[in-house]
C-alpha cells in the first residue's frame, strides 16, 4: 500500500476507535476523579478534622468527663543538673545550688495546678520535662511532651499533656523581620534566634474535640527594638493561625504563654485584632479589664502572661475559670519562679 494511503487509513481507524470509546464511556473524563457524595464528605471531614487520620496510643483511654484544665507558666531558667555540651550558658553549664530546692517546690506547684495541658516557658527541654514527670510526678499522668528547641540556647517552650497530641508545627527555622530597625550596616533587621519559642500543636482533648494550642514566649525587653522584635513574631504567628482557621472553619485556637506585652500595648492589640478590619482571626483576652498581675511574683506590678482564645473556642471556656494562680505560699512562689501561672478550664465539646 502506498505510504500516504496507509497513513490516511490508520488515522481513519484511530479516529473511529476514539469516537466509539467516547460513546461507550460518556461518564469518564481524563484527569478528573469522580467521587460519590459520601466519599467527598469523608475527604472534606478529614481535611477539617486534624485527628481524622490519627489513632490513640495503645492502652490510652480518656478520663471521665469532658473538662480539662490548661495552664501557662514561665518557670524561670528551669534547667536540669547536666551540662549540654552544645550550649554555652552559665546557668545551664553550672546550675546554681538553689535549683535543688526549686525543683521540689516546682513539683509541688504542678501538683496543685493539676493542669491537663501545661505550657512551660524558660524550660530546658521536652526530654527533661518527661524525666521530671516520670521521677517526681508519676501520679499526675503526663504522657505526652513536645517542644521545638533551640540548638544554641537553653530557654524553650515545653508542652506537657495528659491527653494525646497531633501535629506540632515548629517555627524555629523561620526568620522574622524586626520592623523599623536596621543592622549596623544599615540593612533591614531580622532574626531567627527566638522563633523556636513559637509553635502550634493540635491537642486531641476528647474524641471529636481538638484545639490548636499556640505556645509562645515572645522577646523580652521594653525598648523600641524589643517591641519591634515582638511585632515581627506576632505578624508571623497571626499569618499561620489565620491560614489555619481559613482552612478549617470553626477551628478552636488557644494562645498561651509569656507575651512580654502589657495589656493595651500595640503588640498585644496586634495579636488580638490584627492590622485590618474583617480579619479571619480574632483573639479574645478573657481577663481583659481586670487587674490580673503575673510578674514579678514577689512584688506584682504587671501582666505579661496570657491565655487567649479565638471566637470559636470562647464558648468552651468554663465561666469564671480563667485566672491567675498562685499554687504556693507567697514566699515559696516567688522563690520558685518570678512569674505566676495563668489557668483556664475548657469544656471539650462543641
Amino acid at each position: 500500500m502506498h505510504a500516504a494511503l496507509r497513513k490516511r487509513t490508520t488515522s481513519f481507524f484511530l479516529g473511529a476507535l476514539l469516537a466509539a470509546a467516547a460513546l461507550l464511556l460518556p461518564a469518564c473524563s481524563v484527569g478528573v476523579e469522580t467521587r460519590t457524595g459520601d466519599e467527598s464528605e469523608t475527604r472534606r471531614s478529614a481535611a477539617e478534622d486534624p485527628a481524622a487520620a490519627t489513632a490513640l496510643p495503645e492502652g490510652f483511654s480518656y478520663p471521665a468527663g469532658d473538662s480539662l484544665r490548661v495552664a501557662a507558666w514561665n518557670a524561670q531558667h528551669f534547667v536540669d543538673s547536666y551540662d549540654n555540651p552544645y550550649i554555652d550558658a552559665g546557668r545551664e553549664d553550672d546550675p546554681p545550688d538553689s535549683m535543688r530546692a526549686r525543683r521540689e517546690r516546682f513539683a509541688e506547684a504542678v501538683r496543685r495546678l493539676d493542669a491537663d495541658v501545661l505550657v512551660l516557658q524558660e524550660f530546658e527541654s521536652a526530654a527533661y520535662a518527661e524525666r521530671f514527670a516520670e521521677e517526681r510526678l508519676p501520679e499526675m499522668g503526663y504522657e505526652f511532651f513536645a517542644a521545638t528547641e533551640s540548638r544554641s540556647w537553653y530557654m524553650n517552650v515545653v508542652l506537657m499533656s495528659r491527653v494525646p497530641l497531633g501535629v506540632v508545627e515548629s517555627y524555629a527555622s523561620v526568620t522574622t523581620p524586626i520592623p523599623g530597625q536596621t543592622t549596623d550596616e544599615g540593612e533591614p533587621a531580622a532574626q531567627a534566634f527566638t522563633n523556636n519559642r513559637l509553635w502550634a500543636a493540635d491537642v486531641l482533648a476528647r474524641p471529636g474535640y481538638t484545639f490548636t494550642l499556640a505556645g509562645l514566649h515572645l522577646k523580652a525587653g521594653s525598648d523600641e527594638r524589643d517591641a519591634a522584635w515582638r511585632t515581627g513574631q506576632i505578624r508571623f504567628l497571626r499569618s499561620q493561625l489565620t491560614d489555619l482557621v481559613q482552612a478549617r472553619p470553626g477551628a478552636n485556637v488557644l494562645v498561651a504563654g509569656d507575651l512580654n506585652s502589657l495589656p493595651g500595648s500595640p503588640e498585644l492589640e496586634l495579636l488580638l485584632n490584627g492590622e485590618s478590619n474583617g480579619n479571619a482571626l480574632q483573639l479574645i483576652n478573657p481577663l481583659a479589664g481586670r487587674e490580673t498581675l503575673t510578674h514579678p511574683a514577689g512584688d506584682l506590678e504587671r501582666q505579661l502572661d496570657y491565655l487567649l482564645v479565638n471566637e470559636a473556642m470562647q464558648p468552651e471556656l468554663a465561666d469564671g475559670s480563667v485566672r491567675v494562680a498562685a499554687p504556693l505560699a507567697p514566699g515559696a512562689q516567688a522563690a520558685t519562679s518570678d512569674h505566676l501561672p495563668v489557668t483556664a478550664t475548657v469544656v471539650a465539646r462543641e
